[in-house]
């Protein structure tokens, strides 16, 4: 009964992990521009260059550890995506859904 409880709670505890569903749909009409240029640039260290990219921008730093980030140069033609040197597409969707609808998290810094 102990070891059923343990993985109960490990896999629930996964569950919110990732709280997204990578095949839920979004309003697509929403968007910033449907025209956007982006940049990817693949880092050994997320956080650090999610961090460094933070903070050269004049913000703060992540809070919370990340799988990627996007930044924009301007929010309407230019986006930079930093992932990781290895990323999945539920991974490179996110934050290309960064690059055309904003800031669509809720409570999150950025």
């Amino acid at each position: 009964m102990k070891k059923l409880l343990l993985v109960l709670v490990l896999l629930s505890s996964n569950a919110f992990a990732y709280p997204e569903d990578p095949h839920e749909e979004f309003d697509m009409t929403h968007n910033i521009s449907n025209n956007m240029n982006i940049t990817f640039k693949q880092a050994a260290d997320i956080n650090q260059a999610c961090n460094a990219e933070a903070v050269r921008r004049g913000y703060s730093p992540y809070t919370y550890k990340v799988d990627a980030c996007t930044f924009w140069n301007n929010p309407h033609t230019e986006c930079l995506i930093i992932t990781e040197r290895t990323a999945n597409f539920h991974t490179i969707g996110h934050e290309m859904r960064h690059c055309i609808q904003g800031q669509f998290h809720h409570g999150k810094d950025k």
